[in-house]
């Protein structure tokens, strides 16, 4: 066996060392690499962390038990002055659950905006900002049970409203006369018809079919906002004046 010589002896600490260094690399690229994938993983769960902690979760199953849901609901319910016609105030960057399905209300808020023609805002945002420009809204949410028909919801919800303004509405204010002619109440409501939408928790969409309601599948939907502000219009003793076209609300001027 031939006898190895300090040639061969320094070789082979050059090829250890290379090995070494080799094993070093490998190991660095590998702790980078990880670091990449940890970082790629661990933002989004950051990122939901904080929407989880913003974005509040109001459960339909909790707001008749005794608990900080039921408190939270009658607080808004009593700021906003609506009684029973209205189960849930969700604001516009909270999520709703009813049964097992949970939805956002700005998908539903964004379902509502493209049906009536509006801007999407986010749609129209500078790329790269994460900053919400749309401001929180009010919306009033009814959760359709066995029964109901869409007269009697908004019914409810104006007896409610009436009530708030110091006046209260007769059982039948919402018929027609004898004469078949409907009443300012009545024409109220068929207008009432025109600014509240139906949103179908399982198909996640808007329902076109007014007289198809499913018991607890089917949200009927009020921008507070929005409702209040032109109901607020409206002079209570002129009610029975009121002219309805399919479209608009008006009181003939005197003359």
């Amino acid at each position: 066996m031939p006898k190895k010589t300090d040639s061969d002896h320094n070789k082979t600490i050059l090829i250890t060392a290379a090995g070494a260094m080799l094993v070093i690399l490998v190991l660095l690229a590998w702790w980078y690499r990880a670091g990449e994938k940890e970082a790629v993983v661990e933002s989004p769960a950051a990122g939901s962390a904080i929407s989880a902690k913003t974005q509040q979760v109001i459960d339909y199953d909790e707001i008749e038990k005794e608990g900080d849901t039921k408190d939270l609901m009658e607080e808004r319910k009593e700021d906003l002055g609506v009684g029973e016609g209205i189960d849930i105030i969700a604001r516009s960057d909270e999520s709703l659950k009813i049964g097992d399905s949970t939805v956002a209300m700005s998908e539903i808020i964004e379902r509502i905006q493209l049906e009536i023609g509006d801007i999407v805002e986010k749609d129209i945002q500078p790329r790269g900002s994460d900053v919400d420009t749309q401001a929180i809204e009010d919306f009033g949410i009814y959760v359709v049970q066995p029964g109901d028909n869409i007269w009697n919801v908004h019914f409810r919800f104006l007896k409610d409203y009436f009530v708030r303004k110091g006046v209260s509405l007769a059982p039948n204010s919402d018929e027609p006369d004898l004469q078949g002619i409907s009443s300012g109440v009545g024409k109220i409501l068929k207008f009432s018809e025109n600014i509240v939408h139906i949103y179908n928790v399982e198909k996640r969409d808007l329902d076109i079919d007014l007289n198809m309601i499913h018991p607890l599948t089917k949200l009927i939907v009020y921008n507070m906002d929005r409702i209040f502000s032109l109901l607020d219009q409206i002079d209570y003793g002129k009610v029975n004046l009121i002219h309805f076209d399919g479209e608009t609300l008006w009181v003939p001027a005197e003359g």
